[in-house]
């Protein structure tokens, strides 16, 4: 797989290799990447999340939270703690 790395991007890459950070690279590409993969999972399924919530909001099957009558139940029940 060949890839071509933005112009604006190259300055950074250079100073971690130069650094000592990575060896090459490819080293800082493969460790950006089993960074980046995970994250990108995660984006994707809190994206599907939000999608579902407004299509529920939208179908009526959600109610609006009343935080502040919540926030006094708390207090009522487990008291001011600091």
């Amino acid at each position: 797989m060949s890839v071509e790395i933005p112009v604006e991007l190259q300055p950074q890459i250079a100073a971690a290799i130069a650094r000592g950070s990575y060896a090459n690279e490819q080293e800082l590409v493969i460790d950006i990447l089993r960074v980046a993969v995970p994250v990108l999972g995660q984006y994707q399924q809190i994206r599907a999340d939000v999608q579902e919530s407004l299509t529920e909001l939208q179908q009526g099957k959600t109610k609006v939270a009343d935080l502040e009558a919540i926030r006094l139940q708390l207090d009522d029940e487990f008291g001011n703690r600091k």
